[in-house]
């Protein structure tokens, strides 16, 4: 980011604003929130800052201003400021494709974004992916004009926003079976491919929390190992591993490439030692889909497991209270006020060890022996 203005100027419309430019301090925060990830369409090349990215997408300007909205105290979700530099990254390189900008900047109007669209649903793109990647690009306009910038925002709630039904599911997440489940690990190569489908199921975890998790958060405490994640908000909570996982994960710390960044080591890591991010996760659980002959593997996310280990345990008729420890979901954190936290821990221990029944399908040769 060497190449940002300043002060910054801001030339829209023929008229020129001048913003403050990001202090180093907010550049650095910002960069370490977002992580790294490979560009899009090359799947060869190793991990790069989002925020470089960034700066190579977007115009200086609007790259300096990206800083300053993803900087913001309303932008405090690390998983929000993700998913809206990964909905830029996927604006500019439509705008680069079909409207032959090199660098993309506030200056769409309301037939490209029909265009793109009708690009979305050409691609037959979830109506919700698209509903918030048109909502990321809004709140940009809105941001931009808070700051005086005479931008108006191309996208009309009626010629582009999406009519869906969100239901009573947080999620429109695939949801499997226990046996595909069972099938994913089965499928699995190697140690690194099992732990992950085990931690994102018997954990019933978000991507975010096990790409995020580091290698200090495992935690040994008796005869039970824990890990300890950062759930949405940024509060951070240990659960347990189920017994089956833990080993996997003794195996796999033994064999994970060696890490060469900053801070402390990630959980797990990619064939180089750099983080996992949620897209390489996805490729994953979507390469041992098709190893295990799971019908439409493209429609398998890192979320389908979560979904199912929840809707398993529903079924296997767990409360909905227990329901909520083991996701982490917020909606009935009143109702958790009354439940004894002594008993909490167990409770939760049994559900990740009831779930861990399907790791009986990790193959023999990845088990530790004896």
């Amino acid at each position: 980011m060497d190449d940002l203005p300043a002060p910054l100027v801001f030339h829209q419309m023929e008229t020129a604003v001048e913003l403050p430019r990001p202090d180093a301090a907010t550049e650095a925060a910002v960069r370490r929130v977002l992580g790294r990830r490979r560009p899009l369409h090359d799947r060869e090349t190793a991990p790069v800052d989002r925020l470089d990215l960034l700066a190579e997408a977007l115009t200086p300007e609007l790259t300096a201003l990206v800083v300053l909205w993803l900087g913001g105290t309303r932008r405090a979700s690390r998983d929000t400021r993700i998913g809206y530099a990964d909905d830029l990254l996927l604006w500019a390189d439509w705008a680069r494709r079909e409207l032959g900008r090199e660098r993309f900047g506030l200056d769409l109007h309301r037939g490209e974004v029909t265009m793109w669209l009708t690009c979305q649903q050409d691609a037959g793109a979830a109506a919700s992916s698209v509903s918030r990647r048109l909502s990321t690009l809004s709140s940009l306009y809105r941001y931009a004009a808070g700051w005086g910038l005479p931008v108006v925002s191309p996208i009309s709630d009626d010629d582009h926003r999406p009519k869906f039904h969100r239901g009573r599911r947080a999620t429109s997440a695939r949801v499997l079976d226990a046996d595909q489940v069972a099938a994913l690990l089965a499928a699995a190569s190697d140690v690194r491919d099992a732990l992950a489908v085990g931690l994102l199921y018997t954990g019933a975890l978000r991507v975010s929390e096990l790409c995020g998790a580091n290698d200090t958060d495992r935690q040994d405490e008796g005869r039970r190992t824990w890990l300890v994640v950062t759930r949405k908000g940024g509060k951070s909570i240990r659960i347990p591993l189920e017994t089956t996982v833990a080993e996997l994960l003794d195996l796999y710390r033994a064999s994970r490439p060696a890490w060469t960044g900053t801070g402390p080591a990630p959980l797990i890591a990619d064939a180089d030692g750099d983080r996992l991010d949620r897209h390489d996760v996805t490729r994953l659980l979507r390469r041992l889909a098709r190893a295990a002959g799971i019908p439409r593997p493209e429609t398998i996310g890192p979320h389908s497991l979560r979904a199912t280990a929840i809707t398993d345990q529903k079924r296997r008729g767990h409360s909905a209270e227990d329901l909520q420890e083991l996701s982490g979901h917020a909606d009935v954190r009143t109702v958790m006020i009354y439940i004894d936290d002594d008993g909490r821990a167990e409770r939760v221990a049994a559900l990740t060890d009831d779930l861990g029944r399907i790791m009986t399908a990790v193959p023999r040769h990845l088990k530790s022996p004896g």
